[in-house]
């Protein structure tokens, strides 16, 4: 009986991914739907996968900081470097930065992107307090 749930989810997951794939065809910007889509995937897939998300929602932090964390060193930081660009008045991109560097034992570069950070978000008028 093992064999059939296990043939069972495997087509029940193939009909989601066929039914998401159709609904973001129709509605593109919907951060939820590419959401459970990704949610779907392996992360080879989930990878190329958000990087379509971004394009369609290129204002979600949420897709942006997910699509870093499945990308290596390098093209992590590219796509940080890309969301700060799209959405230059939001924290957590800032945040993830300073991590990923942190991560990867570069602490000159932490302190270097906290200045920006700060200077950044300053001249994007957000509110700079303890939290950031």
């Amino acid at each position: 009986s093992s064999g059939i749930n296990a043939e069972y989810g495997e087509d029940d997951t193939m009909a989601k991914r066929r039914v998401l794939r159709k609904a973001l065809e129709n509605i593109p910007n919907s951060v939820k739907l590419w959401k459970d889509a990704v949610e779907l995937e392996e992360p080879g897939d989930a990878r190329i996968l958000l990087g379509r998300a971004v394009e369609c929602c290129p204002t979600s932090v949420e897709l942006w900081c997910a699509l870093a964390k499945l990308e290596t060193y390098e093209n992590a930081r590219k796509v940080l470097n890309k969301a700060r660009q799209k959405i230059p008045t939001d924290r957590k991109i800032w945040i993830n930065a300073a991590r990923l560097e942190e991560a990867n034992g570069n602490k000159e570069m932490v302190h270097k992107i906290i200045e920006r950070a700060l200077t950044s978000l300053k001249s994007n008028m957000v509110e700079i307090n303890r939290e950031l």
